[in-house]
Formats: structure tokens, C-alpha cells, sequence
């Protein structure tokens, strides 16, 4: 229609020209053509129109499609993840539950252990107090016979009373129910009257016997008692162990609940937002499409009101009378003008969104030699510290093979423990996966950058399409100069008052002849085709200006839908890198955490071949070493007995 206006002013323009260079020819000949061409561009336009609708409802058609599946298939993500969300919240709310449960049953083995520890203690304080009540005795019984064991007479005699009388009141008092009332009548009248030694020693060797084995049960029942509370104690230990494996195994499977939990939520909102702008540019491109219809119903009723008219002109100005009358008509145009030329308005198209680890001791010689060369008395008190000495070597090897016992006992629970702790972090640490997270942000990221050239695009063709709109309305702008100015000149010489009707024909034709000059009465025609071509140009750049708000409209709604489509996917990109350093840092700890329950198991199995090499020998031999150690204290105090005074004879009763 635009092109069509600008033709008309092009006709009376030629017209004039051609009147002017030919006169021969006659003037509605190039008019004609004019129209005729006029009409080829109407149909032209049409078909561009045609053209432009179409592609406008193509894209109408798949963005509307595209977004409402995207919008659809958010939905369906959404509700899944709401789905996941619950059975998160379940799972967090069991392990809680199980957490405590595991921890309490920590709790009361710890209690347990405590409690058997403690009475394991006072049995051993017992078993130490009994040990040296018995060894005591034993040592009274000793030296009551030796004192017997002295060289007999009268004043020796005497002295043996005093001697032993208060070990055998002591004896008598401390262990009245282990002798029968014929030992005690003896006891009795050896300490009343002194005789009787061959029965008070027989006494004496009889409840030696008795201490001995009573010596003897009392450490089989310490040995046993060690070993009940060893094995009890190791179960508890490996029962905490694997209490406190599972606590932590739970914690860390529920921190994972909590975590995805968190993570599920922030995509839920992530997607519901995706969403929301999905819809909301659905909205748009059918408001948009909405209006392109009501404007294509508008164009087509002008265009085929165009094309009626230039098919009645060209009827019109094809007849005879016609042909006569421009004749006269143009003959009054003195001037040309100036031919414009424009371009039609590009008409905006919207680009389409595209939406994730022994033998006897050497020092037995050195006291051999001593009893040659010293006084018995330093001699004597050199086999008591030998004794002591002995006796503390006793007690300090019965104590490292303990510590031996349980230094294996808790390598090898420590042992299974760092095993399971590896095998579930090798587990979790092949579970992870950084991969997914890192795929969804590139996805998001190719959809931005499509996004933002899109909107580029449609920037640089909304710039374009602003650059024509100017230029349409300078050049209309122009026209209407150009034409106003002609109409001025005309009136100077038709002082006519019906300029400004539009739909008045020409009038009949002139008489022949020139006449005297003066203001022609058919000038009607001229100045109504002026005013018409004005009012035309004014409707086209009223037009252009409303085309250049709809499509500057439709631009910052396109603008402002692909900008908040681009903001919410960077920000679910920051989530999705964010779910990815978390997992990456959730990596690092656990292999960290499998390298060193590796490390740990390879300290663990240094440590037991250390044990191995500081004990195997100890523990093999402790029986034969105790033994033969037990055999040098004898042998000392033996010695000390002769150096007393004691007969061979007499150190062979004991």
C-alpha cells in the first residue's frame, strides 16, 4: 500500500514530464503503465505480506508447541522431584532413628566393657593380695623349718623356740581350720613345753603342701579369669567398633540424604522457575501471533480495497474521455517534481527460546664366687636382692606377655575395622559422580549462549528495522513538503474552497480551444489528487510509526522474556557447579579417607610383624623361662639356707 501511494504522486509527477517532452504522445499512456505497474507491486506486497504471515505463524506454531512440551516436561520434573524429596525426608527421619539406636547399643557395650574392666581390676587386686598372703606364708613356713634345721643342744634348742614361736602362733591364728586337732595339740605343746620338733616339722611341711596348691589354684584361677575377661572384652571392643563403623557409616549416608535433599529443592525451584518463563513466553507468543492476525485481517481488507481502486483507475483513466481530460488537466503542472524514492519497513520476526586406612642366669656363678671370697652376711643380702630382682623379672615378663595378648587382640579388631572403612569408602567413592553435573552445565550453558545470540539478532534486525522506519518517514515527510508546496502554488491561481474532498472525480471536458487565461473551474480534480496524495503519505507514516511500536514492542518483550530466561539459567548453572564442587570436595575427602585406612593397614601390619618379632619369642618360651627362673630363685634361697646353717638334708625337705 505504502509503494502504492508513492506511485500515485509518481503518476502526476511523469505525467507533467511527459506532457512537457512529448506531446505527441498521449498523457494517460504512461499513467497507465504506472498503474499497471502500481498493480504488480500491490500483488507483489501481498505476496511478501503472504510470506511474512506465514512465517509468523510458523513461528507462532513452534515456539508455542516447543515451550507448552518444555513446560509440560518441567511439570513432570518437577513432580518427580517432589516424589524424590519425600522418600528423602523418610530416609533422613529412618537413619535418624537408626543413629540413635546404633549409639545407644554403643553406649551400653562401652558400659559393659567399663563394668567387667572394673571387677577385672579388683579379681587382679584380689588374686595379688591373695598371692602375697600365700607367698608370705609359705616364706613363714620356710623359715621355721629352717630354723629347726640348726645344730641341736640345749641352748640351741632353746633359741629354735624363740625363733619360730611367733611364725606358729602366726600360723596357728591365720590358718587354724587347715589343721586337724592332732596338729594343733602338737603346735600346742611344742610352743608350751618345747618338744615335739620331728611332729611341729611335719606340721610345717604338710601346710607348705597346702600353700603350694592353694598357690597353684589361685593362679589358675587368675589365668582363667584373664582369659574370661580377654575374650569378653575383645567382643565388646570389636561390638563398639562395629557400633561406632555403623554410626558413622549411617551419619554419613543421612548427611548424603540431606544433601541431596537440599540439592533436589533448589532444582525443584530452579525448575519451577524454567517453567514459569516457559509459559510466560508461551503467553507472549500468542498475544504476539494474536495481534498479527488482527493486523494481517486489516492489511488484506486495505490491499484489496488498493487493488479495487487501481483496477477502477486504470478502467478510468484507460478511456477516451479520460485521455482528453489529462490532456487538458496536466497542462496547468509548470514544474516537476522531484521523484523520492523509499524502501518498505522490515517487519520484526521473533526468534525462537531454546530451553544440568633361657637358661639359668650368669649371675648364680657371679654369687658362687661371692660366697668364696665374702663374709656370708653380704652374701646373704646379695641372694635376697637376686630374689627381688628375680621375682620383679617374674612379674615384669608375665606383664609384657600380657600386653602382648592384647596388643594382637586390638591390631586384629583394628585390623577388620580399617578393612570395612576402606571397602565402603572405595564403595562411595566409586558411587560419585561429578560427570552428570558438569554435562547438565554445559547443556545450560549451550541454551544461554543460543539465547543471547538470538536476542543479538533480533537487536542488530530491531536496529535495521528502525533505520527503515526513519528513513520512511523522512521520505514521507518529504512527500508531503513537496506536495503541500504544490498545492500552494496552485492556489495562488484556483481559489477554489472544495480542496481538501477526497473521493470528487474529474470534471467534464474542457471546450476546446485556449481561451483568456484565467482560473480554470476544473481545477478541482488536480488539487483533490494533491490533497488525496497527502493524505495518503500522512496514513503511511502514521502506519510506519504504529509498525515501528509493535515491532519495538514486540522486541523488549522478546528482550525481557530471553533475558529472565537467561538469568534463571545461570543461576541453576551456579547451582549445578556448586552440586559439583560438592561432590568434588565429597570425593577428595573419601579417597583421602580410603588412602588412609590404606595407610592405617599397612601401620596395622608393620605393627604386628613388630609384635611378632618382640613377642613370638617371649610367648613361646614363657612357661620354660617362668619355670627356670622360679628354679634360680630356689636355687638362691636354698643356698642362703645352707649359708645359714642348713644341712643338705634339710634344704631337700623343702
Amino acid at each position: 500500500m505504502k509503494v502504492g501511494l508513492l506511485c500515485l504522486a509518481w503518476l502526476v509527477q511523469a505525467a507533467a514530464l511527459t506532457l512537457q517532452s512529448d506531446e505527441a504522445e498521449r498523457p494517460t499512456t504512461k499513467v497507465v503503465k504506472l498503474l499497471k505497474t502500481m498493480q504488480e507491486t500491490v500483488e507483489s506486497e501481498a505476496k511478501a505480506d503472504e510470506d511474512t504471515y506465514d512465517k509468523f505463524k510458523c513461528w507462532c506454531h513452534e515456539n508455542t508447541d516447543a515451550k507448552t512440551k518444555a513446560a509440560a516436561e518441567a511439570e513432570t520434573t518437577s513432580r518427580e522431584l517432589k516424589e524424590r524429596v519425600e522418600i528423602l525426608i523418610a530416609q533422613s527421619e529412618r537413619l535418624k532413628g537408626e543413629i540413635e539406636t546404633a549409639e545407644d547399643e554403643v553406649a551400653k557395650n562401652q558400659a559393659a566393657l567399663d563394668t567387667a574392666t572394673a571387677l577385672r581390676k579388683q579379681q587382679n587386686e584380689e588374686f595379688i593380695d591373695d598371692r602375697r598372703r600365700l607367698e608370705g606364708d609359705i616364706s613363714g613356713v620356710k623359715s621355721a623349718k629352717a630354723a629347726f634345721n640348726s645344730p641341736e643342744g640345749g641352748a640351741f634348742l632353746q633359741s629354735k623356740v624363740s625363733a619360730v614361736r611367733p611364725v606358729l602362733q602366726q600360723l596357728m591364728k591365720d590358718h587354724l581350720t587347715k589343721l586337724s586337732i592332732d596338729d594343733r595339740e602338737t603346735l600346742n605343746s611344742f610352743l608350751q613345753r618345747g618338744d615335739g620338733v620331728d611332729g611341729v616339722l611335719g606340721v610345717l611341711e604338710g601346710l607348705k603342701d597346702d600353700f603350694n596348691e592353694e598357690l597353684v589354684k589361685l593362679n589358675d584361677d587368675e589365668a582363667t579369669a584373664l582369659a574370661q575377661y580377654e575374650d569378653l572384652a575383645a567382643a565388646k571392643k570389636a561390638e563398639i567398633k562395629a557400633g561406632e563403623a555403623q554410626v558413622e557409616a549411617k551419619k554419613e549416608e543421612r548427611a548424603q540424604a540431606n544433601a541431596e535433599h537440599a540439592q533436589k529443592k533448589q532444582d525443584i525451584k530452579d525448575t519451577q522457575a524454567l517453567m514459569g518463563a516457559d509459559l510466560s513466553f508461551v503467553d507472549d507468543v500468542k498475544k504476539q501471533c494474536a495481534e498479527m492476525d488482527a493486523e494481517w485481517d486489516e492489511r488484506q481488507k486495505i490491499r484489496a480495497a488498493e487493488a479495487e481502486g487501481i483496477s477502477k483507475a486504470i478502467e478510468i483513466l484507460d478511456a477516451e474521455e479520460a485521455h482528453a481530460n489529462f490532456a487538458k488537466t496536466f497542462s496547468f503542472l509548470q514544474e516537476s517534481a522531484e521523484h523520492t524514492e523509499h524502501a518498505e519497513p522490515g517487519r520484526a520476526e521473533a526468534a525462537r527460546v531454546l530451553a544440568d586406612a633361657g637358661h639359668r642366669d650368669a649371675r648364680l656363678a657371679a654369687l658362687a664366687m661371692s660366697a668364696k671370697i665374702d663374709k656370708f652376711t653380704k652374701v646373704k643380702k646379695a641372694m635376697d636382692d637376686m630374689v627381688f630382682t628375680l621375682t620383679k623379672e617374674q612379674e615384669d615378663e608375665v606383664k609384657q606377655r600380657d600386653f602382648c595378648v592384647q596388643e594382637f587382640q586390638e591390631n586384629e579388631v583394628e585390623t577388620a575395622d580399617k578393612t570395612r572403612l576402606k571397602t565402603s569408602l572405595l564403595a562411595k567413592e566409586q558411587a560419585i559422580d561429578v560427570k552428570k553435573p558438569q554435562t547438565e552445565i554445559e547443556t545450560l550453558e549451550a541454551e544461554v549462549a543460543d539465547m543471547q545470540k538470538q536476542l543479538k539478532k533480533a537487536g542488530e534486525n530491531r536496529e535495521k528495522e528502525n533505520e527503515e522506519f526513519q528513513t520512511v518517514v523522512e521520505d514521507q515527510r518529504k512527500t508531503q513538503k513537496l506536495l503541500k508546496d504544490a498545492m500552494e502554488v496552485l492556489g495562488k491561481f484556483y481559489k477554489t474552497e472544495a480542496m481538501i474532498q477526497v473521493h470528487a472525480h474529474a470534471g467534464p471536458e474542457a471546450p476546446g480551444g485556449f481561451k483568456d487565461y484565467k482560473a480554470n473551474e476544473k481545477s478541482f480534480g488536480v488539487l483533490s489528487m494533491l490533497q488525496k496524495l497527502i493524505d495518503d503519505s500522512k496514513a503511511m507514516e502514521a502506519e510506519s510509526v504504529r509498525a515501528e511500536k509493535s515491532a519495538q514492542k514486540a522486541y523488549e518483550a522478546f528482550s525481557a522474556d530471553t533475558t529472565a530466561s537467561v538469568e534463571k539459567k545461570e543461576t541453576a548453572i551456579m547451582d549445578k557447579k556448586a552440586e559439583k564442587a560438592g561432590l568434588e570436595k565429597t570425593l577428595v575427602q573419601t579417597r583421602k579417607g580410603r588412602e588412609g585406612a590404606e595407610d592405617a593397614l599397612s601401620n596395622l601390619a608393620d605393627t604386628k610383624a613388630g609384635l611378632h618379632e618382640s613377642c613370638d619369642f617371649l610367648m613361646k618360651n614363657f612357661e620354660a623361662r617362668q619355670a627356670a627362673r622360679t628354679d634360680e630363685m630356689d636355687s638362691v634361697k636354698k643356698a642362703k639356707a645352707i649359708l645359714s646353717g642348713a644341712t643338705f638334708a634339710e634344704i631337700q625337705l623343702d
